[in-house]
């Protein structure tokens, strides 16, 4: 039972609440629209439904706006190679000052643990992001010099954790 008022509730009224006068207004609307179409033989443009209506363009389309469904953040948006998107994904990520700022001194702190060499290649490939064979002909070294290097400076980096 109550789950059947629930689904009512939401049938109904919708999941946002909208006042009784944008309801009554979207009616309006709803009526307006549909006999100028016939009039007209085409979907009236929002200027002629505003003077039809007899209010300003912007209220007319907060009205017709809050008729529209609901997303969910978690509706799917795109999916292919085995991966699904979400409205969610696609949200941008607040910064975390403090974090940022924490991060950026424990990054400094593990980097001056390293030889000038070691930093000097890590500056280059991870801070201006450079190719490995960019690296090597900066450095003087081979490519795959630059490979194992790098490799053994990362690996020498998640030690210091």
């Amino acid at each position: 039972m109550i789950v059947g008022e629930i689904k009512r509730f939401l049938r109904d009224d919708g999941i946002l609440k909208v006042s009784r006068s944008i309801k009554e207004n979207q009616y309006k609307i709803y009526k307006v629209r549909e006999e100028m179409e016939k009039k007209l033989g085409r979907e009236p443009d929002m200027g002629e439904l505003s003077k039809a209506m007899d209010m300003p363009v912007e209220e007319l389309a907060m009205t017709m706006e809050s008729a529209a469904e609901v997303d969910s953040i978690y509706k799917t948006v795109y999916q292919g190679d085995g991966t699904d998107l979400q409205l969610v994904d696609r949200l941008p990520e607040k910064e975390d000052s403090h974090q940022k700022l924490l991060d950026k001194i424990f990054l400094e702190e593990m980097l001056r643990k390293l030889e000038p060499e070691e930093r000097q290649l890590i500056g280059l490939r991870y801070f201006q992001d450079m190719t490995q064979m960019d690296v090597a002909k900066k450095m003087g070294v081979s490519q795959v010099q630059v490979s194992r290097m790098e490799k053994r400076i990362l690996k020498k980096l998640r030690g210091f954790q």
